[in-house]
């Protein structure tokens, strides 16, 4: 398992707060190529659709019968290409019925090396990119990442949202404190 817990607080004026954690992963290892392979399961029934300069539009849509519908896990490849570069979006995550505040966001699946990662978080939103404007870039060990090398699930409030009143509220006033809690765990199947 691997917990990433991030806080802030605003110090004299009102800010807004969204952090997000960035990493890429590949559970076939970092040199095995890309990770269109890999099945992805998101647990969100919604997304936030985005302008041709990816800014959200304010919108909430239903992932249903779109590209962006990963409620049953399947491979990222396989409608990528309905895509211009991939996925960057972000979804609003399904609420849990349970009391829990952490909610699970995603379960990621290497079906050649059985890797598995599930991701829960304490967040309303994800971001789901997969790497389409990766180019050519030098990394461990000296192996050149390309397109689709890695992806990203950035858990976090919606992007945009101090400029969307139906958005989650991002503005933390003096005196209150931000805390966003992820936790990652890995596991092996065959």
């Amino acid at each position: 398992e691997l917990s990433v817990k991030m806080k802030a607080k605003a110090r004299n004026k009102a800010t807004p707060v969204n952090l997000a954690q960035h990493s890429y992963w590949n559970l076939g290892g970092h040199n095995s190529g890309d990770i269109l392979s890999q099945e992805v399961q998101i647990f969100a029934s919604s997304y936030t659709p985005v302008d041709d300069q990816l800014i959200p539009t304010g919108k909430i849509e239903t992932v249903e019968g779109t590209p962006y519908d990963f409620l049953q896990p399947h491979a990222i490849g396989s409608s990528i290409d309905k895509l211009p570069v991939g996925y960057d979006i972000n979804y609003v995550l399904d609420k849990d019925d349970s009391s829990k505040k952490m909610r699970k966001v995603a379960i990621v699946h290497d079906k050649k090396s059985g890797r598995v990662m599930e991701l829960l978080a304490d967040q309303p939103g994800v971001q789901y990119y997969t790497g389409g404007q990766i180019k050519e870039v030098r990394g461990k060990g000296g192996f050149v990442y390309k397109k689709h090398a890695g992806l990203c699930l950035e858990t976090q409030a919606f992007p945009d949202s101090v400029n969307h009143p139906n958005f989650p509220n991002t503005i933390v006033y003096p005196g209150e404190k931000y805390k966003h809690h992820m936790l990652y765990k890995f596991s092996t199947k065959s």
